[in-house]
Formats: C-alpha cells, structure tokens, sequence
C-alpha cells in the first residue's frame, strides 16, 4: 500500500497542504509566518480508505501505481550504468519520499528583515531519522558529491552537520528519530541550542492554535500565513515601502489559515482569510455581495466545470489604478499624481472612458465554464461578466474597435458575424503561429467572451432556448445542500473527464515509450497491460465543490472534493 501511495504522489499530484502534530512544532521558531504541516497517511489510514481517494487506489488502479514503484526502482538499477553512485541514490531519495507519504512533514518560514535578508526556512520530517533513516545520510552524500565544504559540529547529543557560503546557511541534524532541515540565514549551530534551551516551539502562537483547535471535521492537515507580520516586515524597510503595503491594503489583512482532512467519502477543506480594516488596493476586489445558483446564465449541460463569483470589471479597473499609483509613487513619486491625466489622454485617443463606459458597464457577477461541446479546456473556455448598462458597453466597444486600426504595429482585423440576430465580433490576429480567434457579444444581459465564435454560437442558442442547458442531477444538488444557498463565490468542477482521459492517453504513451527501451540495455518496458481502465479507475470520484463566503471580517472558502486536482 505504501508503494502505491508514494507512486501516486509521484505521478498524479494528491492534495498535501498542512497539519499539525505536538511533535515536530517544538523545533519550529516561535515567530513562525508561514507554517504547513501535513501528518502523512499513516496516521489517517482508517478515514483515508473510506474516502474516494482511497477506494480509486484500490484494485487495478493501485496495482498500476504498485508497478510504477517497481518500474522506477528498476530505472534506478540502469542509471547505475552510468554513474555507479546513482543507483544508490535515487533509492534512498525514493525511500525517503516513501518515508515522507507515512509521516508527513512540518514546515516553517520565518523572515525578520528585508534590508538586509533575513529569513530562515525550517524543515521537520517526523520519523526519517530513525532506525534504517536514509535522509540525512543522502544529504550528506550529495553535499560531499558537490564538493561542499561539509563541518560537524557538537551540540547537546547530536551533530550538526552544516554548510556555509555566502549569505545563505544550511543545516541537517536529526532530533531523536526526527530529521531536521534548515536553510537561511541565522546560524544552524546556533538554532539547535536554542532547541535545547527551550526558545523554539509554537505552542504559544496564537495562529498555532487557532489552527490545531479546529473541529468541524477530522484534519489531516493544516497551515497559516502571519499577513500582519509579513506586512510589518516589509513596511519596516522603509517610509515608501510601509505606504506601499497601506495603499495595496495589506495591512488590513491579518492571517490565512488553512485545514484539511477526510470526512466520508470526501476530503474538506476551510480556508480562512481574516480581514480587519478598510478594504482597499487589492483588497477593494473582494466584494460581499451575495450570488446564488438562481442567477447563472445558460450552461452547456455538458459542461465538466464552471465558476461563478461577483467579481466586477469596474472594481478590477478601479483596484489596478490605485495598485499601478501605489507602484509608481514608491519608485518616482513626480510621475504618480500624474497617472490619471496620462489616462485621460489614452482615453482621448481611444474615444472611450475606460472607467465609466466600459468598465463601469459591468454588474457584479462573472462566470466562467468549459465543455466538450464549447471546445478543448486547454484552448480556454467561456467567459460571461454580467452587464447592467448594454448600450454604454456596446458603444464603448465600438470605440474601442474603431481605435484599433490606429494601433502602431497592429496586425489585427475585426469582422462582425450575425448569428442568429446577435452581432459576433471577431478579432482575427493575422501573425504566424496564431490559433486562437478570440471573439465576443452582448446578449440577454451577459458580455460572452471566448476563443472561437462555436463557443458563443452554444451560448446563444441556450439563451434562446434551443439548446438543453445545465442544471445540478440529484446527487450534486443534494451535495450542494451542506452549502450556503447565497455565496460570493462558487466552483464546481468534475475531475473524472481529466482522470479519464489521462488514463486513456496512457497506453499508447507507454508503448511509445517502451519502443525507445531498446536504447537503454537492462530497461525493462513498462506492462501496458496494468494500465487501468479509465472509467473503472474514476467509478468512485464525484465532482468537487468549492463555496465561498464573505461576513466583511473573514473570507471563507470550503471545499468538498473526491480527487482535487492542481489544473
């Protein structure tokens, strides 16, 4: 089971974010910002199993992950060929990373100054240094392959072994069965009699415990970023930069924290963003008006994701004068109040206020989907921003295609296409290599946006009631119940398509791949025939569900997912 978990790790990246454990915080600095501790699978094998996770590892699609263990080891007998060393190598790193997926890992970064850095990286692998650990050992190989200068010193009942070169420190020892890992700027030597006199540990962050108090659910993981003290650090350079951070509005936020863990069938998530203070700069972009699924427009009934949040294009606009203001008066405060007059004139040239008529024509609510009918994902998906003025927004865009022939350089032809009574404007990039046609209309209150006019052609014809639109099947509706009916934001999004179709592209890939194993003498090809089959590998998974809400002093985001995938 272990090979299984760490060949998935390896190969399909599973959700690994944060958890703690009374053990390897004591050797993490109290003044911690940033902290990310996850407890591994060994400790959560019980729930882990239950899960969609842990029912799609079993069967055929935890044997193929078995032989993708194997495989690999068995590469790392071949790399011996040229260099005798590797082999060696590349299987404690493998059991390290094994090590790692049965004992998770604790992690903490620390900045104190900008001007000059200060920051210091700390690592805690529970367990790795233990009996038959081969972590600090690869450590040490490595840094001796390197030719790094290598000392040891003496602290308490442990050696330090630690490298020295300009600005930078880096440090390994083991505590206990624990292996430590540190990288920065303060003394490694140092830290370790700090540990000793008791100067190290969380239990007194305030942050720390918030995080571990959490019970909503059993968590697997969990993490924080100290915003506040990362906005003091960095307003401590200097005058212009602590305005920097007012005006971007950093100081008005004071911590994420973040949980994880197995509930079910499901892994859950809560991320929090806690906010005290006027919001404005970056922040302004964080609306609190309130979205429910009875105001999304017509999707695809195919569709496999979609987003639905309140995002406005005016606040967007509003929020990107006061960050490039907020820049350029740190770096040339002359040419600051002078920004929006430079704007003025653009707008001259383009006959357009970008703030009033264009911008400004836009409401608060901006969906964005993909489907197999609207087109591949990778080439881009559907994009609607709601509309509450259209003919200011029609008039604008007018202007603004007008302008576009004026453009030095310019390469660009605009077409209009009726389909079906609704204008399409298309924006053909004559340059060599191009493949995308990105095209737009207005229609029934929505600006749609896409890469091909077939994506908007969909779009029409659902509004128009000629085409099935979606609406949540039961199971989904009934997921959708342990959510709040009005959000700021919300994402469902179906990972079984993209599991799919990576396991269907997999044989012929791997045959590929074995025709070149001739080239490399003791390789054996990969067994083709492991390769699971792409529904039976996904039978347990259901759609994900991300649900944002804003009470004006927290950000909150839950997560309900079988399979969250990074892309």
């Amino acid at each position: 089971m272990l090979r299984r978990v760490a060949a998935c790790l390896a190969v399909m990246i599973v959700p690994a974010c944060a958890c703690a454990q009374a053990g390897p915080e004591r050797y993490l600095p109290p003044r911690t910002q940033i902290y990310v501790h996850w407890d591994g699978f060994d400790a959560h094998r019980a729930t882990y199993e239950k899960s969609a996770l842990g029912q799609m590892m079993k069967g055929d699609t935890g044997k193929f992950f078995d032989a993708v263990w194997d495989w690999i080891n068995d590469a790392a007998e071949v790399a011996g060929q040229a260099d005798p060393q590797a082999p060696a190598m590349i299987k404690d790193g493998l059991k390290s990373l094994s090590g790692i997926s049965k004992h998770g890992f604790a992690l903490s970064i620390e900045a104190k100054g900008i001007v000059p850095p200060q920051a210091q990286l700390t690592l805690v692998f529970p367990k790795a240094a233990g009996k038959g650990g081969v972590m600090l050992p690869l450590i040490r190989r490595a840094a001796d392959q390197a030719g790094a200068p290598v000392q040891d010193t003496k602290v308490g009942n442990r050696t330090i072994q630690h490298v020295s070169v300009p600005f930078v420190n880096f440090g390994w020892w083991n505590e206990g069965d624990d292996a430590v890992i540190m990288i920065g700027t303060d003394d490694p030597v140092a830290y370790a009699r700090l540990i000793d006199s008791n100067e190290t540990g969380l239990a007194q962050t305030p942050l720390y415990r918030q995080v571990t108090a959490f019970k909503e659910f059993p968590i697997w993981a969990r993490g924080y970023v100290d915003m506040a003290s990362l906005a003091k650090v960095g307003g401590d350079v200097s005058p212009e930069v602590s305005r920097l951070v007012e005006d971007l509005g950093l100081k008005s936020l004071k911590s994420i924290t973040f949980v994880s863990g197995f509930d079910g069938p499901a892994e859950r998530s809560v991320t929090e963003i806690e906010i005290s203070g006027p919001r404005k700069g970056l922040l302004a972009l964080a609306g609190q008006k309130k979205i429910s699924l009875a105001r999304l427009p017509a999707m695809p009934d195919d569709l496999t994701r979609f987003t639905a949040s309140n995002f406005n294009a005016g606040s967007f606009y509003d929020a990107g004068v006061q960050v490039v203001e907020a820049v350029v008066r740190m770096f040339a405060p002359d040419v600051a109040d002078n920004i929006k007059e430079g704007i003025k004139q653009f707008e001259g040239i383009l006959g357009v206020r970008l703030g009033e008529d264009l911008f400004g024509s836009f409401d608060d609510m901006t969906v964005t989907y993909s489907a197999p009918s609207e087109g591949l994902p990778v080439l881009g998906g559907v994009y609607l921003l709601k509309v509450k003025n259209e003919k200011k927004l029609r008039d604008a865009l007018d202007s603004l295609i007008r302008a576009i022939p004026n453009i030095p350089g310019a390469n660009i032809e605009m077409k209009k296409r009726d389909y079906h009574g609704v204008e399409i404007n298309e924006l053909h990039l004559n340059n060599p290599g191009n493949f995308n046609v990105p095209c737009f209309c207005i229609h029934k209150g929505w600006f749609a946006l896409a890469n091909y006019p077939q994506s908007l052609y969909g779009y029409i014809l659902r509004a128009k009631g000629e085409l099935p639109t979606w609406k949540a099947d039961p199971k989904l509706a009934k997921a959708l119940q342990a959510f709040p009916s009005e959000f700021t934001s919300i994402s469902v999004s179906d990972p079984r398509p993209t599991v799919q179709f990576l396991f269907s592209v997999l044989p012929p890939a791997i045959t590929l791949g074995n025709s070149f194993t001739q080239f490399a003498p003791g390789l054996r090809p990969f067994d083709v025939g492991l390769v699971p089959h792409a529904r039976s590998a996904t039978r347990h998974l259901f759609p994900n569900i991300t649900v944002t809400t804003d009470d004006g002093k927290k950000i909150r985001s839950e997560t309900r997912a079988s399979l969250a995938l990074p892309f």
